[in-house]
């Protein structure tokens, strides 16, 4: 059998899918074989990112020191208009609007 070309894939990427596999109904076979991902591995790393997560809390790191995911939705053309503004501190705040 034919291995399949190795995909290192980021923390964010992880917890996007993550997120889709939750949101999709699927069970994470399912949607590993739809994504091309081996099933335990998948699961290998929902099992690390959650250990360090607790391990986080445990230590007292804030959310202000980790940059989570935040999951808006699909964006969809027919949709009418979103604003999405983040407040980055300092004054800063980063505005992206449609329709």
């Amino acid at each position: 059998m034919e291995q399949g070309k190795r995909i290192k894939r980021s923390e964010a990427t992880w917890r996007e899918l993550f997120a889709r596999q939750a949101g999709s109904g699927l069970s994470v076979q399912e949607f590993c074989r739809g994504e091309g991902i081996n099933p335990g591995v998948f699961r290998r790393w929902r099992s690390v990112l959650n250990q360090a997560k607790v391990e986080d809390r445990k230590s007292g790191t804030t959310a202000k020191t980790i940059a989570p995911f935040i999951d808006i939705g699909t964006v969809d053309a027919g949709r009418s208009g979103f604003e999405v503004r983040l407040d980055l501190g300092a004054g800063v705040v980063l505005s992206i609007a449609r329709g």
